[in-house]
C-alpha cells in the first residue's frame, strides 16, 4: 500500500499507509490532532503528486506528499488560489518545516484575502431565501441553478442529481446545450460532476480538455465545447444529493469568490432537499 507524508504548520510530519491521498489526508489530520469533522476542504494536486490542502472554515493548511518512487495521481484542480508551480519543483522528503510553513502561509493569506462577505450581497441573500421557500425538490434544483448563474456569470450550467439507482441525472440545464442535455443521465463517477459528487468537494478546472476526468461524451452529444468548469457538491453531513456545475466564464477562469457564492447556493439547496426527505449518496470514505 502506498506511503504518504502528511504535514501541518508547526507540527512534525507523520507517515501514513493508505490506498490514496484522500484517505492519507484524513488519517494524517487525525494523527496531527486536527478537526476530523472538516466539511469544506480545498485541495490542489501539483504535477509531482504533492497535495496542498486547506480547511476553508478554519484556514488550517496541510501538505500531503507521496513518498519517492510512487506515481502521482491525475491533477486535482479545486478552489485554491493559483500557485506558482516552480515553488514546488524540488519538493521532497528533505524539505524542512520552515519551507512548508512558508508555502502554506503564502497560499492561506492569498485565500483569506479573496474570501467574499456574502452578507454584503443583499440580492444574493434574497434569492437564497427564495430557494428555502420552493414547493418541491425539482423546483428547488431549477431555482438554485438560476440563482447560481445569476451570482456567477458563465456561458452555461447544470444541476445534476445523484439518483438512488439510475446514475447522475441532469435535472436542469441552462445555456445553448440545454435542450439536448436536460434529463440526460451519466454513470456514477464519470466526469467532473461525478468526481465532485463522489468526493463531496468543490473544484474548478481551467483547462478542461487536458484533464483526464473530462467526460467528453457529453460535449460530443451536445456539440458544446467545455473549456472551464466549476462544480460544487450539494451535500448535508455524509450525504451528497448532487452538484451544481457552471461552465465557461467570460474571464476564462473561476475565482475563489465564485466558488463561495455557488457553495452558498448549494448549502441552501441541501437544506431544502433534506427537509423534503430526499436521500443522497454517501460521500466516499
Amino acid at each position: 500500500m502506498p506511503l504518504f507524508t502528511v504535514m501541518r504548520r508547526g507540527e512534525p510530519p507523520v507517515t501514513i499507509d493508505a490506498p490514496n491521498w484522500i484517505v492519507a489526508m484524513g488519517q494524517g489530520i487525525q494523527k496531527l490532532g486536527g478537526d476530523t469533522a472538516i466539511d469544506r476542504l480545498a485541495c490542489e494536486m501539483l504535477p509531482n503528486g504533492t497535495v496542498i490542502a486547506r480547511d476553508v472554515r478554519s484556514g488550517v493548511g496541510y501538505v500531503v506528499l507521496p513518498l519517492k518512487g510512487q506515481a502521482p495521481k491525475p491533477p486535482v484542480h479545486t478552489e485554491e488560489p493559483e500557485i506558482e508551480l516552480s515553488d514546488f519543483d524540488s519538493f521532497d522528503e528533505s524539505w524542512d518545516e520552515a519551507s512548508v510553513d512558508e508555502i502554506l502561509e503564502r497560499t492561506l493569506d492569498h485565500a483569506r484575502e479573496e474570501e467574499p462577505d456574502l452578507q454584503k450581497d443583499p440580492v444574493l441573500m434574497e434569492h437564497l431565501g427564495r430557494i428555502a421557500g420552493t414547493p418541491g425538490a425539482v423546483t428547488a434544483w431549477e431555482l438554485s441553478l438560476e440563482v447560481a448563474r445569476m451570482a456567477v456569470e458563465c456561458e452555461a450550467g447544470a444541476a445534476v442529481e445523484a439518483t438512488p439507482h439510475a446514475g447522475l441525472l441532469f435535472v436542469s440545464v441552462v445555456g445553448e446545450m440545454a435542450t439536448k442535455l436536460r434529463a440526460m443521465r451519466m454513470p456514477y463517477g464519470k466526469g467532473f460532476v461525478g468526481f465532485c459528487i463522489e468526493n463531496g468537494t468543490s473544484l474548478t478546472v481551467a483547462d478542461v480538455p487536458d484533464d483526464s476526468r473530462h467526460y467528453d461524451a457529453v460535449d460530443q452529444a451536445t456539440g458544446f465545447l467545455t473549456k472551464t468548469v466549476l462544480c460544487v457538491p450539494v451535500h448535508k453531513g455524509n450525504e451528497v444529493f448532487g452538484c451544481l456545475e457552471l461552465l465557461n466564464p467570460p474571464s476564462g477562469r473561476f475565482g475563489r469568490a465564485d466558488v463561495r457564492r455557488v457553495e452558498a447556493v448549494a448549502e441552501e439547496l441541501s437544506e431544502r432537499l433534506a427537509r423534503a426527505g430526499v436521500r443522497g449518496r454517501r460521500k466516499r470514505d
